[in-house]
């Protein structure tokens, strides 16, 4: 797990602004920090990851430090190329994220069944769940008067 203050200066590394060895200065850092969260929250809220500026996950650090260095750049002044290189990164590194962080729905599939008609075919169904047999199946050969014909 990485820091915030590693993210800072990862994010002043990709800019150019902090060489190898520098300590970020005070303004820089709260430069960079001020745009930590809202980046965060912005990508929460496009689907492409739940990050935590606090607490950055392996994976996810170098990816979040090109797009903070992305929204970092007007600040610092950067443009020309250099511009173009980093919003490249961050692109790739939006896409990084989504495929790192993917969220799986663990439900199965719904099945879907037809709306019209009535399960085991177009006959009437009891309480009891079974077919009632049509009338005209019915055997109509029995006397009302106890079984004596005539």
């Amino acid at each position: 797990m990485r820091t915030r203050e590693d993210l800072i200066a990862r994010v002043l590394k990709n800019l150019g602004v902090l060489a190898a060895g520098q300590a970020p200065s005070d303004e820089d850092r709260a430069e960079v920090d001020d745009l930590i969260d809202p980046v965060c929250a912005k990508l929460l809220d496009d689907g492409v990851a739940k990050l935590n500026g606090d607490e950055i996950d392996d994976a996810a650090y170098l990816p979040l430090a090109d797009i903070v260095a992305e929204r970092a750049m007007v600040p610092f002044g950067i443009g020309g190329t250099r511009a173009g290189e980093i919003k490249t990164a961050a692109e790739q590194a939006r896409t990084d994220l989504k495929l790192a962080y993917r969220v799986y729905d663990a439900r199965p599939p719904m099945r879907l069944e037809q709306f019209w008609g009535r399960r085991g075919g177009s006959l009437p169904i009891n309480s009891r769940g079974r077919p009632i047999t049509p009338p005209e199946d019915i055997d109509l050969d029995v006397t009302v008067d106890g079984g004596r014909r005539g």
